[in-house]
């Protein structure tokens, strides 16, 4: 890990902190599968929201709101299309409460828990290999067409899903969320789970939150995604971000802190010996992971994310001082900086990790670039474009002591790619004016490069998403990937599908 980064971080989290002042409004969060993400993506690439978005996600429902009070008031002077209104009015209605509560018209919060949504999905998939493993220092699986699903793989065939979602605040000062969701298919039988469950609540501006749920932490999530199983974790972070009003800290801005601290599964050290891995003994069952994450905003149109995460066996004063004891190797750290930039039209966006290190500096890395083009065809953004390069090294993701690496219950923690990868990846969007959207995506990874087989992955996804009535959602996708080398396999080549149909009811 990085001196220079840790200590960055410290001072970042002192610095927003140390000033800040009164607690607002505690609300459950927003999960990361929701449609509101893509809606706030492009209002903001619409120049409707001038508050820069953060790389930490997921947001709460106060925070969409501000946003939506936000696009409310630039809408008065530029017009929405009709697509974009629809999209506003539909996030608008489902956060009156917060809404009102923001503009002083409600002072007196209370209960608001209540069934929010009820969701049935119906999927197909034809695949020669339901999943293939990673090699080397990975002891984890990936599925084509599949990633970033809260851990959640599709059988061969016909497969059932369901879940609800229940959540809302007790008073001003208490919120929860549960998920729970069920599914069947003919090679996992029925399933039923707590896909998501948490408490918030608040100690002074400190936003307390127990329970569990997906995070997912810079554009390109190479620590922290929602690709696997969602964990239990006990999470802080400033409930709003702090403002830098005048000083000398005024150059940052605004800023925002997030910490977590979780246990992986119990049977680690079973699971790398079942795999057959050397050294198996090496592993800790429980081993801990702890992640501290600070967002800066300078200016309305950066955004600045440093972020260190380390799955440990245990911690000591080489962890705090930012480097590791080169013959006591008790944790693995992934860390790094991630920026985007918003110019009028186009958005860059970026990010530099390392992994490991070596006299106090990351010894592998990983990076990503992106562009996103919200307004694509003409002023209205009717048509859309997302292009996005990323690269990892061939020992990211694996460790010598913790030797299942950086995976919890068979996913990879981060980004599903893996080691040794370059992933490109593209998409296209087009938005009808009564709000339907139709997109197209392209993804292309030569994986694991230092391999003498190694796979290579074309998919392309065609996906379709349409308001039916008042609280009715359809989405849909069909999917067709192809896997040049698959499961290693000079000359192999083998094909998966899938077709998808979901109906959401919102309440």
């Amino acid at each position: 890990m990085n001196k220079f980064l840790m200590a960055g971080i410290v001072a970042a989290m002192a610095a927003a902190t140390s000033v800040a002042t009164a607690s607002p409004l505690v609300t459950a969060n927003v999960p990361l599968d929701s449609r509101y993400y893509r809606y706030i993506d492009k209002l903001e690439g619409m120049g409707y929201i001038k508050d820069m978005p953060t790389g930490t996600r997921p947001y709460s429902r106060l925070d969409m709101a501000k946003w939506i009070i936000e696009a409310q008031q630039k809408a008065q002077t530029k017009p929405m299309p009709g697509y974009l209104k629809i999209y506003y009015e539909e996030m608008r209605a489902d956060l009156a409460e917060e809404i009102a509560y923001l503009q002083g018209a409600n002072t007196d919060y209370g209960s608001n828990i209540k069934l929010r949504a009820v969701e049935a999905r119906l999927a197909y998939g034809d695949m020669r290999q339901d999943s293939y493993r990673y090699r080397k220092g990975i002891n984890a699986s990936w599925q084509p067409l599949n990633r970033n699903n809260n851990g959640y793989r599709y059988g061969d065939g016909i497969n059932i899903i369901g879940a609800a979602e229940i959540s809302g605040s007790l008073n001003k000062d208490l919120a929860l969320s549960l998920t729970p969701r069920f599914s069947y298919d003919k090679d996992q039988h029925g399933d039923a789970s707590i896909e998501e469950g948490y408490v918030k609540t608040h100690l002074g501006v400190w936003g307390i939150e127990l329970g569990k749920q997906a995070v997912q932490w810079g554009k390109a999530p190479f620590a922290m995604s929602n690709n696997a199983t969602p964990q239990t974790m006990l999470k802080l972070n400033l409930l709003e971000p702090h403002t830098f009003d005048n000083g000398f800290l005024k150059f940052l801005g605004k800023a925002n802190v997030n910490v977590f601290y979780s246990r992986l599964e119990g049977n680690r050290a079973d699971k790398a010996h079942t795999a057959g891995i050397a050294n198996w003994q090496r592993e800790k069952d429980h081993a801990g992971l702890l992640g501290v994450r600070v967002d800066i905003v300078p200016t309305d149109n950066l955004s600045l994310g440093l972020e260190r995460v380390s799955m440990f066996k245990s911690l000591n004063k080489h962890w705090i001082l930012g480097d590791n004891a080169e013959s006591d190797d008790q944790w693995n750290d992934i860390g790094g900086i991630d920026l985007r930039y918003r110019f009028p039209g186009v958005q860059l966006y970026g990010s530099l990790y390392g992994e490991d290190q070596a006299g106090g500096f990351p010894s592998e890395h990983a990076r990503s670039v992106g562009v996103y083009f919200p307004q694509l065809f003409g002023g209205d953004g009717c048509w859309d474009m997302r292009l996005e390069l990323s690269d990892t090294n061939n020992w990211w993701y694996g460790h010598w002591y913790l030797v299942n690496g950086w995976t919890y219950k068979d996913d990879i923690l981060g980004d599903a790619m893996g080691k040794n990868t370059r992933k490109y990846y593209g998409s296209i969007s087009h938005y009808l004016a009564n709000g339907d959207r139709i997109g197209l995506e392209y993804t292309s990874m030569d994986m694991d490069r230092a391999a003498a087989s190694n796979p290579r992955v074309h998919e392309v996804q065609l996906t379709y998403a349409k308001k039916l009535n008042k609280s009715l959602y359809l989405d849909s996708v069909l999917g067709y990937a192809k896997i040049k080398n698959a499961d290693y396999t000079s000359g192999r080549s083998d094909s998966s599908k899938l077709v998808a149909v979901g109906l959401r009811w919102e309440y």
